[in-house]
């Protein structure tokens, strides 16, 4: 009897924490909207003034932290919407070409990845670590290899969309212990204001 009342309590646990994962309710306050904005801004001055080519395909960039800070701190809903807004107003700000919505649905499917791995999970050094090294793993698999190896084809064909994606794996599989540094710290600052953020400034859904 004590096992099935254990067994009830963990599952009514697990779906409590599943629903608060996925549910949208409070994520859209002032508050949030207004850290959501500062983010997309800090998006678009990375993408234009901190992305270093060493070669035309090979890049160093820290564009992404922002959004990945934006999916740790209001989860999956909001990196779904930052990713689409940050790669529009990015696109408003420095337009190369005609706009293509694909790439939005990269930033969007990027962000998730790190609202899954880190919203509403505690912060440990080494375990964040080791999740951000399988983060961005999971992000060169369906981002890089995936998503925009398609874009990339459609845009300028198979040859060159495969050029393109093996540059970037290259680049991201080289650049990935600085790239999973940078998200176990920007996780680490995220505990720091975190206080603030939700208790000394209070906005209202």
């Amino acid at each position: 009897m004590n096992n099935r009342a254990a067994d009830r309590m963990f599952k009514k646990a697990e779906a409590a924490l599943v629903k608060s994962f996925f549910s949208p309710r409070g994520v859209f306050c002032l508050r949030n909207v207004t850290v959501m904005g500062l983010m997309i801004g800090f998006t678009a001055i990375l993408s234009r003034f901190g992305t270093i080519y060493i070669t035309p395909t090979f890049r160093i960039t820290f564009a992404y932290l922002p959004g990945a800070a934006v999916a740790m701190l209001f989860g999956p809903w909001a990196a779904l919407v930052f990713g689409f807004a940050s790669d529009f107003v990015g696109y408003i700000t420095n337009p190369v070409g005609a706009y293509f919505p694909g790439f939005a649905i990269s930033d969007m499917v990027h962000y998730f990845i790190y609202a899954c791995f880190f919203y509403k999970r505690p912060y440990k050094f080494l375990p964040v670590l080791i999740k951000a090294v399988a983060a961005r793993l999971l992000f060169v698999a369906v981002i890089v290899m995936g998503l925009n190896y398609f874009w990339m084809s459609i845009l300028t064909g198979a040859v060159a969309g495969s050029y393109f994606t093996g540059a970037r794996l290259i680049s991201n599989l080289a650049l990935l212990p600085v790239h999973a540094l940078l998200i176990a710290y920007t996780c680490k600052l995220l505990e720091r204001v975190k206080p603030y953020i939700f208790s000394h400034w209070r906005g209202k859904a």
